[in-house]
């Protein structure tokens, strides 16, 4: 029996399944182009479509590399060798080898080896290379690389060196071409410009070294965690690295070169050590720019202090980045300026916390972030590079026609960036104390930015400004609630619904902070006594005078317990005819300022500082903390360690320092002048970290050593030593200058360590033993030194005594 099919029923019935295959391949062809950025196939065949018009409009340029075998060969073997422990390291010129580059009708010789350290630039066929040539340039440059366009995001790169271009920041030639390595079609790559003067010239700066950290140890320290060894070590940290030039051979050569790399890098060096701050460094607008267009593309991971570039500029006088890798285009869910450190009282070795923790340098990068990250200025800027996006668009169409590019990753960012500026509450605040003219309020920050204090706002209607700028500091990580006092003037009228109006600083929008009426949780340490508005006058007979000035009302004060100022514009009087005696345990803390101001010519009329035979040896009578200690006409005699300073300034005139058994001063990044006064058997004028130190018409006599000085800069001017056993210690790049001095001593003159400086202009000089003494075992870069210009018949003498060790 013959099998009857009804043609129509099957025809619908294959229709059917063909329309159901359809369905779902088209459903799984979507779920795979969304994996690549397409938002479904209908995007990726328009895409796809756009990308080969585009191609047929341009003819990438083309370049051929010429390898012999052998050399070849050895490639080959480093690139093995290189994926097999899954990290590549290029150690000195070893690693090259001879090539011919031929670019149009121009054949030219040069050097090839292979390039990156992650071995995405070793993988398949398409290996990456960085070439340079010898005596012609190829498309402007003599040192570049070629890789794949896939190892810097396609034509998100150029976009990165066309944005950095925009804001006048140096940045890099950035392009793509087709590339031929012998007789092999390695189809399209990117070139990407190297370090040297060509990208200086194309940046229209001045000659100059382009600097870096030297980046090998961090790299070894990549090596053992591959390789799964973890040694306790430092050596592969910022702290352990140095500044070095790219093409150190050719800036060797030439002194221009070799003066803005030393200029440079003792400002790198300087910065990191903290005796320079960002501002004084940088050129802070361009510095604020390349940050904030990181912000943009989402390139933070550029930004690691073995990664960034520098340009020291002879014009300006100051050091700017240079855009490289911007590993773009990625989220922005952290700014770079949210950065910081763990503690509120310390700055850790981090170059970034370092760099952000400059005020003036961080108000200029949030103006930058948000005038840069901004619809309409990338909008704008999509007008400007539109037509020549497209030709790079074109090039890499000629391989890689599927690729989809799109300016979205950017405004998201936009939108993550204004979202994270604002926010949500910039600290706590609460209402401590009130009197007729000032209210005290404790704010405790809890954000990852500073905050700025405009003005505290009353029921909405009256409005008090504060007298001095203040700027809360970002919340610092593993820390709880920490609070930070601030007083403000006003009317007298009653206060209610207060509100403090404050700002991110450089941002233009502003925060509306609500004020508790209650007082925060603040513990007070039981064995000091803390003054401020309220004085306990029957112990110590301390006076207000009014909100920020008190005085002590008797002539001869006994300070035997803690005394602690924490208002930052509270100011102590000390006056002409009285005595401070310190028993035990008694000190003064002051966060803002102590004035000692005895009248000249008058010994009824001076000011006696002096301690108790009881007293503790080893503590400090005074210590000063980001404040200020004014003194004119006062003796200090009779105690073992006078003065503590931290980030402060002290000014002595005519004044007199004697029996003194340990140190004057100890200060860190302090501002210190001594100006005619004189001593007698004092053991030490101090130690001084990161301190500048400037001494004018100052005797002295009868001690051990009279500094030490770390990173420090002390000038000294016509003055006298007599009888100390070692007249200065200099260490960590510190730099002793003498005008017109004359120094007598039993030992040495100076010790320097660790490239410090010591010159002397004038004076007389003599020691019964060294002159000076040098340590050539160092660990920093440079050597320490010493000069005498000028120098008296005696200064000769000890010269030829010299001993150095």
């Amino acid at each position: 029996m013959k099998l009857k099919i009804n043609k129509s029923k099957l025809l619908k019935r294959t229709i059917i399944i063909l329309l159901l295959l359809a369905c779902v391949g088209i459903y799984v062809a979507n779920r795979v182009v969304k994996k690549y950025g397409f938002d479904s196939l209908s995007d990726f065949v328009t895409v796809y479509r756009n990308n080969l018009d585009l191609a047929d409009k341009v003819t990438p340029t083309e370049i051929k590399l010429l390898i012999d075998d052998k050399d070849y060969a050895f490639l080959k073997n480093r690139r093995d060798v290189a994926l097999e422990r899954g990290i590549q390291i290029n150690d000195g010129e070893n690693n090259f080898v001879k090539c011919k580059i031929i670019e149009g009708a121009d054949t030219i010789k040069g050097e090839i080896r292979l390039k990156g350290h992650m071995t995405d630039h070793l993988e398949g066929d398409k290996w990456s290379f960085r070439v340079k040539t010898k005596k012609k340039q190829v498309l402007g440059m003599d040192r570049f690389s070629l890789q794949a366009p896939g190892t810097r995001n396609y034509a998100y790169e150029w976009v990165y060196h066309q944005l950095l271009k925009n804001e006048n920041v140096i940045h890099l030639y950035y392009d793509f071409i087709k590339l031929q390595l012998n007789d092999n079609d390695l189809g399209i790559y990117a070139v990407e410009e190297h370090f040297g003067q060509h990208v200086l010239e194309r940046n229209n700066r001045p000659n100059g070294a382009i600097l870096r950290w030297n980046p090998n140890l961090y790299w070894d320290g990549r090596i053992d965690e591959l390789q799964k060894t973890y040694l306790d070590e430092d050596y592969s940290s910022y702290s352990s690295s140095f500044v070095e030039p790219y093409e150190s051979g050719t800036v060797e050569k030439d002194s221009i070169l070799t003066e803005t790399y030393l200029i440079g890098a003792a400002m790198l060096e300087n910065f990191r050590r903290g005796n320079l701050i960002t501002s004084e460094v940088f050129d802070i607008k361009k510095l604020a720019s390349f940050h904030a267009v990181i912000d943009l593309v989402g390139g933070h991971h550029s930004l690691d202090w073995s990664d960034v570039k520098f340009f020291y500029n002879a014009e300006s006088k100051l050091i700017e980045p240079v855009g490289y890798e911007s590993f773009s285009v990625r989220l922005s869910e952290r700014i770079a300026g949210q950065r910081t450190p763990n503690e509120y009282n310390e700055l850790e070795a981090d170059y970034h916390n370092m760099l952000f923790a400059d005020p003036i340098f961080f108000e200029a990068y949030i103006e930058a972030v948000e005038r840069i990250c901004d619809e309409k200025y990338l909008n704008n800027f999509i007008g400007i590079i539109q037509a020549e996006l497209d030709l790079k668009l074109g090039v890499l169409a000629h391989e890689f026609p599927y690729r989809k590019f799109s300016f979205s990753g950017y405004f998201d960012n936009i939108n993550l960036i204004r979202h994270n500026l604002q926010l949500p509450k910039a600290f706590h605040a609460f209402k401590e104390a009130e009197t007729d003219s000032t209210v005290t309020l404790s704010l405790s920050p809890v954000s990852d930015y500073p905050i700025e204090l405009i003005s505290l706002v009353v029921n909405e209607k009256r409005e008090f400004k504060l007298s001095n700028k203040f700027v809360l500091p970002a919340k610092a990580r593993n820390t709880y609630a920490h609070y930070f006092p601030v007083i403000f003037h006003h009317d007298g009228k009653k206060l209610k619904n207060l509100k403090l109006k404050a700002k991110i600083p450089g941002s233009s929008t502003l925060f509306f902070i609500e004020v508790f009426d209650l007082p925060s949780y603040l513990r007070k340490s039981s064995d000091s006594k803390e003054v401020s508005n309220t004085i306990n006058i029957e112990t110590y007979g301390i006076v207000a005078l009014n909100d920020s000035v008190s005085y002590f009302n008797q002539k001869r004060i006994l300070v035997d317990d803690e005394i602690i100022f924490h208002e930052k514009n509270h100011t102590l009087k000390i006056f002409p005819g009285q005595e401070l005696v310190f028993g035990k345990n008694g000190k003064i803390v002051t966060y803002g300022t102590i004035e000692m101001l005895g009248r000249e010519g008058d010994d009824e009329e001076g000011i006696i500082v002096r301690a108790d035979p009881t007293r503790n040896e080893d503590d400090f009578i005074l210590e000063i903390e980001n404040g200020n200690l004014k003194c004119a006409n006062v003796n200090f005699n009779n105690f073992n360690n006078g003065i503590l300073a931290n980030n402060s300034h002290l000014s002595f005139t005519d004044c007199a320092i004697a029996v003194i058994e340990g140190e004057f001063l100890s200060t860190h990044e302090s501002n210190i002048i001594i100006t005619r006064s004189y001593t007698g058997s004092m053991n030490s004028l101090g130690t001084f970290n990161q301190s500048n130190l400037k001494i004018v018409e100052f005797t002295c006599l009868n001690g051990d050593k009279f500094l030490n000085a770390n990173g420090s800069q002390i000038n000294v001017m016509k003055s006298s030593f007599e009888k100390f056993n070692i007249f200065s210690e200099l260490n960590f790049n510190s730099n002793l200058r003498i005008w017109q001095t004359n120094i007598s001593v039993n030992e040495a003159i100076v010790v320097l360590n660790n490239a410090s400086d010591f010159k002397a202009y004038g004076g007389e000089f003599s020691s019964n033993n060294l002159g000076f003494k040098v340590d050539l075992s160092t660990y920093l870069p440079g050597e320490s030194s010493y000069d005498l210009y000028r120098p008296s018949s005696t200064a000769i003498k000890v010269m030829e005594n010299k001993v150095v060790i």
